[in-house]
């Protein structure tokens, strides 16, 4: 299958101006898509790395017919070059960055340029970023650099300003719900999977692709729920459910996954205690969320979603997880 704009749902003006100015030959070397988790800014990267390579007129590109969109479309295209944090690091190398240089000063394989697309510009080493920052400031000129990045204030200035900034924003809910119906999703399991996605088309996709991911969120709620019908002291125990024998690494990914989870039931809940139940994003949730914001005031359901989001920080700052998520268990508050 070609990667082409059309894979891409939502940020219709943004996706077109990026297209059609490379295609007018007032591109540029290097771009910074920004846009919160899970929006689709690796979508919208290899759709682009697929126009630069595109050997057809440019206007069509990426033409769906040559060779450089056939690599394409198997994900094998020698020229598109995807640079990500390795198993179990926490940033991309210095290594790793030195391969980009090194990469870049070869002439391409099957296409007129390379496309170096780095995700999570925000964790390069600071190394890696300052010999990064080289080949953006002088890049060859047959070599395009595509950062990605949920927070664009990380990103080390000097490489920001060197990069045309591409935002993308939360999508229309009709909008995500209209993608997945294309692509073959059940017409309520699309408006389900689109309210829950908060205007993240890349989650929703992704979700309806893998439903065990639907399953894990699943879990992570009712948890959550389970915590707060239970009595402090007996809390602890329920720390194993987040925690994996086999990695710390693996244990950590759990727990900021289920963050984030709890993070958008603590916002809904605090929308319901305002009287807006239809902006809730859990909508499959709401019995238990009209009970919580009957239950608690205010400042305590904002207490508790701010105390998530730290623990939530916590975690990837590297803090001891099974210490995080204890802390966090006995600060929620006690719905019994």
């Amino acid at each position: 299958m070609t990667r082409s704009f059309a894979d891409y749902v939502g940020n219709d003006a943004t996706v077109t101006q990026m297209r059609n100015a490379y295609a007018r030959g007032q591109g540029t070397h290097a771009y910074l898509i920004t846009g919160p988790a899970q929006i689709g800014k690796r979508t919208l990267a290899v759709a682009f790395a697929a126009q630069v390579v595109c050997n057809g007129p440019a206007p069509e590109a990426p033409c769906g017919a040559c060779p450089s969109c056939h690599a394409s479309g198997r994900n094998g295209h020698p020229d598109i070059h995807i640079v990500e944090r390795r198993d179990e690091k926490r940033t991309i190398l210095t290594e790793q960055a030195q391969e980009v240089i090194h990469q870049s000063s070869l002439h391409p394989y099957l296409a007129t340029r390379k496309v170096f697309i780095v995700r999570e510009a925000s964790i390069l080493e600071n190394e890696a970023a300052n010999r990064l920052l080289k080949t953006i400031e002088e890049p060859p000129p047959d070599t395009v650099i595509i950062l990605t990045t949920n927070d664009a204030d990380q990103v080390l200035p000097t490489i920001r300003s060197r990069c045309r900034e591409v935002g993308l924003r939360t999508v229309p809910l009709a909008t995500v719900a209209k993608g997945l119906i294309d692509r073959g999703v059940d017409g309520d399991q699309a408006d389900l999977l689109a309210r829950l996605s908060g205007g993240r088309p890349g989650w929703a996709i992704s979700t309806s692709d893998d439903p065990a991911q639907l399953t894990r969120r699943d879990d992570h709620l009712t948890l959550l729920e389970t915590i707060l019908e239970t009595r402090r002291a007996r809390r602890l125990a329920l720390a194993d459910r987040l925690e994996d024998s086999r990695q710390v690494a693996r244990t950590r990914e759990r727990m900021a996954a289920a963050f984030a989870d709890w993070v958008t039931w603590w916002r809904d809940a605090l929308v319901c205690h305002a009287g807006c139940p239809e902006l809730i994003t859990n909508i499959d949730r709401e019995g238990a969320l009209r009970q919580a914001s009957n239950r608690l005031d205010a400042p305590k359901i904002i207490a508790a979603l701010t105390r998530t989001r730290e623990a939530w920080a916590h975690i990837d700052a590297n803090v001891n997880p099974r210490l995080a998520i204890e802390g966090l268990f006995l600060d929620l508050p006690d719905l019994t």
